[in-house]
């Protein structure tokens, strides 16, 4: 059984439904019954519901009860996701979630040793951000002879609208998330105050260093010495916006973060499914060794469904009878890199170019 804790959720839901194309045993978890029984009557499958929340404590050890892996939607990260990791790590329990907080993802670090001693494997950050890029540069450094230096990765995410959860996270992402990976060692970075200039197929971009939780999970099986993550925004305001965000990430650490958070959960600003499957979304992974550059580009669309179908591929592969794998892991770690990207290249509008 997998359990899904924050099924009602924006990408909750496209988690569940695909776990049940994929045919998976699952139930469904959240703080509203009335809420994950109408999910469940939507499903064909009607899978079996279970009330929890993080604000309860003790109702969260029911979430690891008759489970063999939770996968974990409820953020912010920074703030949410921490007691239910440690009780995964405890109880032995496979964990996956999809967040993109880095500092979150640095601290979870933690209960490697007990997860190992457990035997579960704990997965942070395994939706679309972090695992395309993670599974990408493993297999890429696999393929090469020469030592890395320098890893580069850059986002561009198009669209218009994106869901409560990405907006809490993005604001616990700039308050918290002032770290970098320089010199072979973790070092403080305040985001957002640096621009970069390139093309991504062909097309310019100009983008912000953004805190991104491959400077935690690419280390940890790639030797190199620098990793640099970006966002690609509006050329025409990168300039304003790399003097503005240091300061906007400082204010965020005061209780102004806590009452911006309380006014974006009442926008309304979610993408309907017409628009969230049309957009486009692309990710730029640059390696330099010595005098050589390799770069590759992934692109397709729907970023919010892809990090579902990626859910239920890992949820799968952690379920499968022989998985042995344990600790706290990155997704190239958990999953295996060569035959996640086989299957990601397979999936409709998926493309990846070498440059």
């Amino acid at each position: 059984m997998i359990t899904l804790f924050g099924a009602t959720g924006y990408t909750g839901q496209l988690i569940a439904r695909a776990l049940e194309r994929r045919g998976l045993p699952f139930r469904l978890a959240g703080r509203s019954l009335a809420k994950l029984q109408a999910l469940s009557q939507s499903l064909a499958s009607h899978p079996p519901t279970l009330v929890a929340d993080v604000g309860t404590p003790s109702s969260l050890t029911a979430l690891f009860d008759n489970t063999r892996l939770l996968i974990n939607g409820v953020g912010p990260f920074t703030d949410l996701g921490e007691p239910v990791v440690a009780l995964a790590a405890a109880r032995g329990i496979h964990y996956l979630d999809i967040t993109n907080e880095l500092a979150y993802v640095y601290r979870m670090q933690q209960y490697n040793r007990l997860a190992r001693q457990t035997g579960a494997a704990i997965v942070p950050a395994c939706g679309f951000e972090v695992a395309v890029a993670d599974c990408a540069v493993a297999a890429l450094v696999r393929e090469r002879a020469s030592p890395i230096k320098d890893i580069t990765i850059v986002y561009y995410l198009g669209g218009s609208g994106v869901s409560i959860g990405t907006r809490l996270s993005g604001l616990r992402t700039f308050a918290t998330s002032w770290l970098a990976y320089r010199a072979g060692k973790y070092v403080g970075d305040a985001p957002g105050g640096q621009v970069k200039r390139g093309t991504i197929n062909g097309r310019p971009f100009a983008a912000i260093n953004f805190p991104s939780a491959e400077v935690v999970t690419l280390p940890a099986h790639t030797p190199t010495r620098n990793i640099y993550t970006w966002m690609a925004i509006s050329r025409r305001t990168a300039g304003a916006v790399s003097v503005v965000m240091p300061l906007v990430g400082i204010l965020l650490r005061t209780p102004l973060g806590w009452l911006t958070a309380a006014v974006l959960r009442r926008v309304n600003a979610l993408p309907d499914e017409t628009t969230r499957v049309a957009d486009r979304w692309s990710i730029k992974i640059e390696m330099t060794g010595g005098e050589n550059t390799h770069s590759q580009v992934w692109s397709g669309k729907d970023a919010y469904g892809l990090t579902g179908e990626i859910i239920a591929y890992a949820a799968q592969a952690l379920t499968r009878d022989g998985y042995a794998n344990r600790g706290v892991l990155a997704p190239a770690q958990a999953l295996e890199p060569e035959k996640f990207l086989e299957w990601l290249s397979g999936m409709p509008e998926v493309t990846v170019k070498n440059e």
